[in-house]
Protein backbone atom coordinates (compact mmCIF):
# COMPACT_ATOMS: atom_id res chain seq x y z
CA UNK A 1 0.00 0.00 0.00
CA UNK A 2 3.07 2.53 0.80
CA UNK A 3 4.09 3.86 -2.58
CA UNK A 4 7.96 4.34 -0.93
CA UNK A 5 9.19 1.08 -0.57
CA UNK A 6 11.61 2.72 2.53
CA UNK A 7 8.73 3.58 3.93
CA UNK A 8 8.54 1.36 6.87
CA UNK A 9 12.16 1.49 7.70
CA UNK A 10 11.73 5.88 7.56
CA UNK A 11 8.72 5.12 9.94
CA UNK A 12 10.77 3.66 12.62
CA UNK A 13 13.94 5.70 12.53
CA UNK A 14 11.25 8.89 12.59
CA UNK A 15 9.52 7.26 15.51
CA UNK A 16 12.67 6.65 17.36
CA UNK A 17 13.18 10.42 16.86
CA UNK A 18 10.59 11.90 18.10
CA UNK A 19 10.49 9.22 21.49
CA UNK A 20 13.59 9.94 21.57
CA UNK A 21 12.58 14.01 21.96
CA UNK A 22 9.99 14.08 23.55
CA UNK A 23 11.60 11.89 26.45
CA UNK A 24 14.67 15.10 26.76
CA UNK A 25 11.96 17.56 26.64
CA UNK A 26 9.46 15.37 29.43
CA UNK A 27 6.56 15.40 26.67
CA UNK A 28 4.13 12.64 26.32
CA UNK A 29 2.80 11.98 23.22
CA UNK A 30 1.72 8.97 20.42
CA UNK A 31 2.35 8.90 16.82
CA UNK A 32 0.43 7.80 13.58
CA UNK A 33 3.13 7.79 11.03
CA UNK A 34 1.17 8.17 7.17
CA UNK A 35 2.28 8.08 3.72
CA UNK A 36 0.80 11.11 1.91
CA UNK A 37 0.99 12.30 -1.51
CA UNK A 38 4.31 11.31 -1.60
CA UNK A 39 5.12 13.16 1.57
CA UNK A 40 5.60 11.00 5.34
CA UNK A 41 2.75 12.72 7.95
CA UNK A 42 3.13 12.43 10.98
CA UNK A 43 -0.19 12.85 13.80
CA UNK A 44 0.68 13.63 17.03
CA UNK A 45 -2.03 13.28 20.33
CA UNK A 46 -0.95 14.43 23.22
CA UNK A 47 -1.79 16.28 26.80
CA UNK A 48 0.69 18.78 26.10
CA UNK A 49 -0.29 19.71 23.02
CA UNK A 50 0.25 23.46 23.71
CA UNK A 51 3.81 22.99 24.61
CA UNK A 52 4.58 21.10 21.31
CA UNK A 53 2.94 23.75 19.04
CA UNK A 54 4.20 26.60 20.69
CA UNK A 55 4.14 30.36 20.22
CA UNK A 56 1.59 30.95 17.14
CA UNK A 57 3.19 27.19 16.26
CA UNK A 58 6.98 27.99 16.57
CA UNK A 59 8.38 25.26 18.69
CA UNK A 60 5.82 22.76 16.65
CA UNK A 61 7.68 23.89 13.06
CA UNK A 62 11.02 24.06 14.63
CA UNK A 63 10.59 20.30 15.45
CA UNK A 64 9.62 19.61 12.16
CA UNK A 65 12.51 21.14 10.85
CA UNK A 66 14.99 19.69 13.01
CA UNK A 67 12.91 15.77 11.89
CA UNK A 68 13.58 16.83 7.82
CA UNK A 69 16.99 17.66 8.54
CA UNK A 70 17.33 14.31 10.36
CA UNK A 71 15.60 12.51 7.99
CA UNK A 72 17.52 14.11 5.56
CA UNK A 73 21.22 13.20 6.80
CA UNK A 74 20.78 9.91 6.87
CA UNK A 75 18.60 9.55 3.66
CA UNK A 76 18.63 12.26 0.89
CA UNK A 77 16.01 10.20 -0.75
CA UNK A 78 13.60 10.58 2.21
CA UNK A 79 10.56 12.25 1.61
CA UNK A 80 9.36 15.60 3.36
CA UNK A 81 7.45 14.93 6.61
CA UNK A 82 5.03 17.08 8.05
CA UNK A 83 4.33 17.16 11.93
CA UNK A 84 0.83 17.74 12.88
CA UNK A 85 -1.08 18.24 16.23
CA UNK A 86 -4.52 17.09 17.02
CA UNK A 87 -5.28 19.71 14.20
CA UNK A 88 -3.58 22.40 14.35
CA UNK A 89 -1.23 22.35 10.98
CA UNK A 90 -4.12 21.43 9.15
CA UNK A 91 -6.61 24.40 10.34
CA UNK A 92 -8.81 21.25 11.42
CA UNK A 93 -8.06 22.23 15.30
CA UNK A 94 -11.68 23.49 16.97
CA UNK A 95 -11.61 26.80 18.57
CA UNK A 96 -9.44 28.73 16.30
CA UNK A 97 -8.45 31.81 17.32
CA UNK A 98 -9.41 34.67 15.14
CA UNK A 99 -7.02 36.99 15.33
CA UNK A 100 -6.91 40.81 14.15
CA UNK A 101 -3.59 42.04 14.89
CA UNK A 102 -4.06 45.12 12.96
CA UNK A 103 -0.62 44.62 11.59
CA UNK A 104 -0.79 45.97 7.94
CA UNK A 105 2.14 45.46 5.69
CA UNK A 106 1.92 47.16 2.46
CA UNK A 107 3.48 45.01 0.57
CA UNK A 108 3.96 45.72 -2.99
CA UNK A 109 5.56 42.09 -3.92
CA UNK A 110 3.24 39.33 -4.47
CA UNK A 111 -0.79 39.31 -3.66
CA UNK A 112 -0.70 36.50 -1.51
CA UNK A 113 0.53 36.04 2.01
CA UNK A 114 1.46 32.81 3.39
CA UNK A 115 -0.67 32.78 6.08
CA UNK A 116 -4.48 33.28 5.78
CA UNK A 117 -5.80 36.12 7.43
CA UNK A 118 -7.51 34.41 10.28
CA UNK A 119 -3.95 33.30 11.21
CA UNK A 120 -3.73 29.92 10.26
CA UNK A 121 -1.05 28.10 8.34
CA UNK A 122 -2.05 27.26 4.16
CA UNK A 123 -2.02 24.12 3.19
CA UNK A 124 1.09 22.46 1.02
CA UNK A 125 -1.14 22.91 -1.94
CA UNK A 126 -2.19 26.17 -1.84
CA UNK A 127 1.48 26.97 -1.42
CA UNK A 128 2.49 25.38 -4.65
CA UNK A 129 -0.58 26.95 -6.01
CA UNK A 130 0.85 30.46 -4.90
CA UNK A 131 4.53 29.36 -6.27
CA UNK A 132 3.31 27.71 -9.49
CA UNK A 133 1.41 31.57 -9.96
CA UNK A 134 4.37 33.39 -9.22
CA UNK A 135 6.29 30.96 -11.54
CA UNK A 136 3.94 32.08 -14.28
CA UNK A 137 4.19 35.53 -13.87
CA UNK A 138 7.83 35.32 -14.15
CA UNK A 139 7.87 33.74 -16.92
CA UNK A 140 4.99 36.10 -18.17
CA UNK A 141 6.77 39.59 -17.64
CA UNK A 142 10.53 39.16 -16.99
CA UNK A 143 10.22 40.30 -13.84
CA UNK A 144 11.13 38.41 -10.39
CA UNK A 145 8.45 37.94 -7.77
CA UNK A 146 9.47 38.43 -4.61
CA UNK A 147 7.17 36.81 -2.06
CA UNK A 148 6.46 37.61 1.87
CA UNK A 149 8.36 36.89 4.46
CA UNK A 150 7.51 32.82 5.62
CA UNK A 151 9.08 30.21 7.93
CA UNK A 152 11.78 27.47 6.75
CA UNK A 153 8.94 25.17 5.81
CA UNK A 154 6.93 27.48 3.71
CA UNK A 155 9.94 28.49 1.98
CA UNK A 156 11.05 24.50 1.25
CA UNK A 157 7.86 23.80 -0.43
CA UNK A 158 8.11 26.69 -2.79
CA UNK A 159 11.56 25.74 -3.35
CA UNK A 160 11.12 22.24 -4.10
CA UNK A 161 7.66 23.10 -5.79
CA UNK A 162 10.31 24.88 -8.28
CA UNK A 163 13.29 22.93 -8.69
CA UNK A 164 12.93 21.29 -11.56
CA UNK A 165 11.41 24.66 -13.90
CA UNK A 166 14.84 24.92 -15.82
CA UNK A 167 12.99 28.59 -16.53
CA UNK A 168 12.87 30.49 -13.19
CA UNK A 169 15.24 30.27 -10.30
CA UNK A 170 14.22 30.68 -6.61
CA UNK A 171 16.51 32.15 -3.78
CA UNK A 172 15.64 32.95 0.01
CA UNK A 173 16.71 36.67 0.90
CA UNK A 174 16.32 38.13 4.71
CA UNK A 175 18.39 37.37 8.04
CA UNK A 176 16.84 35.25 10.90
CA UNK A 177 14.07 32.59 10.50
CA UNK A 178 11.25 34.38 8.40
CA UNK A 179 13.07 35.22 5.12
CA UNK A 180 11.01 35.93 1.53
CA UNK A 181 11.67 33.78 -1.66
CA UNK A 182 12.60 35.80 -4.92
CA UNK A 183 11.37 33.85 -8.45
CA UNK A 184 13.20 34.99 -10.87
CA UNK A 185 13.98 34.18 -15.23
CA UNK A 186 16.75 31.57 -14.74
CA UNK A 187 19.97 33.05 -16.73
CA UNK A 188 19.70 29.89 -19.05
CA UNK A 189 15.67 30.68 -19.77
CA UNK A 190 16.78 34.02 -22.14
Amino acid sequence: MAENPKFNEYKEQILSMLVRMFDYLTLNGDFKIEEKNQRISVVISSDNAGRIIGRKGQTLESLQLLINRMMFKLDEECPHITLDIDGYASGDREGKENRADGEGNGHKEYSRRPRRDDGQRNSVEQLEKQAKDAAKEVKRWGEPVKLPEMNAHDRRIIHITLKDDPEVTTESIGEGAMKKVVISLSSNAE
